[in-house]
């Protein structure tokens, strides 16, 4: 009987012990410490974002006044802009009232531009690509007499020394690079939040309708590469 209640105790002791090896690391006994461990995993994923904001003037010339830029909270991504009240003769004060309007060339015949600076906001990350484009397009044709314009002649538009009436080219339906990776285009700079000033005008011509409520979507697209 003796041997019978020796031989229980050993595999309750057994026991005990093979428990304590396999929960060892969140119990134990006769000490003051334990070490549990936690063992962690996420997916990572690559991020690209494009913010659009108002103009600050940033090329120093003191002659652009800016027309606000609204919306565009993260993950909607919609922003709105008015030129305000435009005309074909410059006469009206678009979005402000100051220099932000080129008178036509010749009144009744040629068109105005009105314009202002923007600023273009490129974060990325998590992507081994390190240069880039982003580009600007129409969502549709322009009404007659109307056309959405970028500087001509200067390859990243990031100023507006220079500009007159005549130095401007029509935004299409076609995308049309506004930042390259060219020079101090977009590059691995850029992933950091760095920021790009850029031009945007309405160009309004004499065959424009009068009390028309003109409006159209540019669409901008960055594309890391």
């Amino acid at each position: 009987m003796k041997k019978q209640i020796l031989i229980v105790l050993a595999a309750l002791l057994m026991t005990a012990m093979t428990a304590t090896a396999a929960f060892g690391q969140a119990e134990a006994f006769n000490t003051n410490t334990v070490s549990p461990t936690l063992a962690i995993s996420a997916t990572i994923d690559s991020a690209i974002f494009l913010a659009l904001k108002t103009g600050t003037n940033a090329d120093g010339s003191g002659l652009t006044n800016h027309c606000t830029i609204s919306g565009g909270a993260p993950v909607a991504g919609a922003y709105t802009m008015s030129f305000g009240t435009v005309d074909a003769l410059g006469l009206s004060a678009g979005c402000v009232t100051g220099n932000n309007v080129f008178p036509p060339t010749t009144p009744g015949t040629s068109p105005a531009v009105y314009y202002t600076d923007y600023i273009l906001q490129p974060e990325w990350a998590g992507m081994t690509e390190t240069t880039g484009t982003i580009t600007a397009k129409l969502g549709a044709a322009s009404p007659t007499g109307i056309a959405v314009v970028i500087p001509s002649g200067s390859t990243d538009q990031s100023t507006n020394t220079g500009l007159t009436v005549g130095t401007w080219t029509a935004l299409t339906t076609t995308a049309t690079p506004v930042v390259s990776a060219s020079g101090t285009g977009l590059t691995g700079a850029g992933a950091d939040g760095g920021s790009f000033t850029r031009f945007l005008g309405l160009q309004i011509s004499p065959n424009a309708a009068a009390g028309a409520m003109a409006t159209q979507t540019v669409t901008f697209t960055m594309t890391i590469q």
